[in-house]
């Protein structure tokens, strides 16, 4: 990535941050105007979309719908570009969604540590819009999907090898819980 895209990335995080702090919360809903959860511990997850909290699967169904067991998605170093093999997995839980339009869920990107915090923040974000961009493509309705990104702040290993740092480049679905 080249330096210029690298400011802006940096550049879009401040401004997120910048513009959540300047929120005011939503009363009783258990979400702050970033979306972020009042219980959230992780401090530093950036949120955008809607969900009400209903689960994956409260339409009926038990969730575990052709599709969904893939519910992980890789990414290269300093990439949001969805990896050819994750595609079918992310069509194919776009189509769950699309089925069952009551069911609920979060993206949740997530990077390595390597990198500052806002960057971390803002690639996490653009890793799971990059998900959401392709459901959407799919029929997947706004109110389906809320984006969270965690940045470096939840590593799936605390190694720091590159093999570490690879299970830590990721986008979760999630169910979406109230």
């Amino acid at each position: 990535m080249k330096l210029n895209k690298i400011a802006k990335v940096v550049l879009i995080g401040c401004s997120i941050l910048a513009l959540s702090a300047c929120s005011s919360k939503h009363k009783n809903s258990g979400y702050d105007a970033t979306g972020m959860n009042d219980m959230n511990t992780a401090g530093g997850a950036q949120a955008s979309g809607a969900g009400n909290g209903q689960s994956y699967g409260d339409d009926g169904s038990n969730g575990t719908a052709r599709g969904l067991a893939k519910r992980t998605y890789y990414f290269d170093f300093n990439s949001y570009v969805v990896r050819d093999e994750d595609k079918p997995a992310v069509l194919a839980n776009a189509d769950y969604l699309v089925a069952h339009p009551r069911a609920k869920i979060i993206l949740e990107g997530h990077t390595d540590p390597r990198g500052s915090r806002e960057y971390n923040v803002a690639l996490g974000e653009h890793r799971a819009n990059a998900v959401f961009d392709m459901m959407k493509g799919r029929g997947v309705n706004l109110n389906q999907v809320r984006i969270v990104s965690y940045g470096a702040e939840r590593l799936a290993t605390p190694g720091h090898s590159e093999q570490d740092f690879q299970l830590d480049r990721r986008v979760v679905i999630v169910k979406s819980q109230g």
